[in-house]
């Protein structure tokens, strides 16, 4: 008989490399939790034989009844859907910051999921998509980092919880390889007027930031915590990468002139993402040069210690289709 898996954000890129990893592993199931099962992605991943199913992080009923019968849930949440809703301006109260609704929002839906999780009689284990608690690693410097502080509060909601002992581990994903160049932030590289290729961050360009491929690797990650023991804390870093370094593979695999890193002041990074998003993201990587990614517990884990191979930035490089911000090339 199979086992199964639930996997909430299925259509997400984390969910959906578990959602791969398990559809090529003999006798599993997998059940796919989406807000909207009529989606082009949804549909999708029925088509490759997952199931699916209508839940929301915000309605706990609707999870008990995704994880009916289920051996292991896969549970993250995401703060940054939060905040491209239109409704979250709408809803938070007069005065606070947006990104502190969000943080607010995103405790509350990982406490759901634990809730829901802690009503399934047979489970074998829930794993969630944690962060590491920046305030607390900090002591205190870096008390605002709502989307990290987030999801480190809802882990330890989950291991408090009775009929979640000795069923909860947890992996974190490093910064996605996209994530500089994909989602229209200031690090983008950037054709100058000279023919090279430059990059704008926040913080020294010779650091390491740990990077990963989350699309591809952050499955075997979590099938690898799901067949050990409980109460595991993996980091699943693919390569610590400077600026520069992430700027000159870039450009040998494309074939690219290299012209350099620029740092940019906390402020003028703000500057260019306002509403908290830049406050987020550039004290993100402070944070991470402070006290590494992961935090403090001496706890965590990384993926050598599964003898996980992590794709290098390189070949990553390699395999992604750059087009749209190599258009100034053509």
């Amino acid at each position: 008989m199979s086992q199964i898996i639930v996997i909430l954000g299925i259509t997400g890129v984390q969910g959906s490399s578990v959602a791969d990893t398990y559809l090529q592993t003999p006798g599993w199931k997998v059940r796919g939790v989406t807000r909207n099962p009529e989606s082009d992605n949804a549909k999708g991943w029925a088509a490759k034989g997952v199931e699916i199913v209508k839940g929301d992080l915000d309605d706990v009923v609707s999870l008990k009844r995704a994880f009916v019968g289920v051996d292991i849930i896969f549970g993250v949440t995401d703060f940054w859907t939060i905040f491209k809703d239109p409704e979250s301006n709408k809803k938070k109260k007069p005065g606070q910051e947006l990104v502190e609704y969000c943080y607010d929002v995103e405790l509350q839906q990982g406490k759901n999921i634990a809730d829901a999780a802690a009503t399934v009689p047979n489970l074998f284990r829930y794993i969630f998509s944690s962060m590491a608690n920046a305030t607390t690693s900090s002591g205190g410097k870096y008390a605002k980092l709502y989307h990290m502080d987030s999801k480190a509060e809802a882990a330890v909601y989950a291991q408090n919880l009775s009929a979640l002992s000795g069923k909860f581990s947890q992996v974190q994903a490093p910064i996605y390889f996209q994530l500089p160049w994909q989602w229209g932030l200031p690090t983008t590289p950037k054709k100058t007027a000279d023919g090279t290729w430059r990059m704008t961050g926040i913080g020294a360009g010779n650091k390491g930031i740990p990077f990963g491929h989350v699309r591809k690797d952050f499955g075997p990650c979590v099938k690898a915590v799901a067949e050990s023991e409980p109460n595991v804390n993996l980091f699943a870093v693919g390569e610590y990468l400077s600026w520069s370094d992430y700027l000159r593979i870039f450009c040998e695999t494309q074939g690219l002139k290299y012209g350099g890193y620029d740092e940019l002041s906390y402020d003028a990074f703000c500057g260019l993402l306002p509403g908290g998003l830049g406050h987020e993201f550039s004290q993100n990587v402070l944070f991470a040069f402070d006290f590494g990614y992961e935090g403090t517990d001496p706890a965590v884990v990384k993926p050598e210690k599964f003898g996980l191979k992590m794709t290098s930035f390189r070949d990553y490089c390699q395999e992604t289709d750059f087009s749209s911000i190599l258009k100034d090339e053509k």
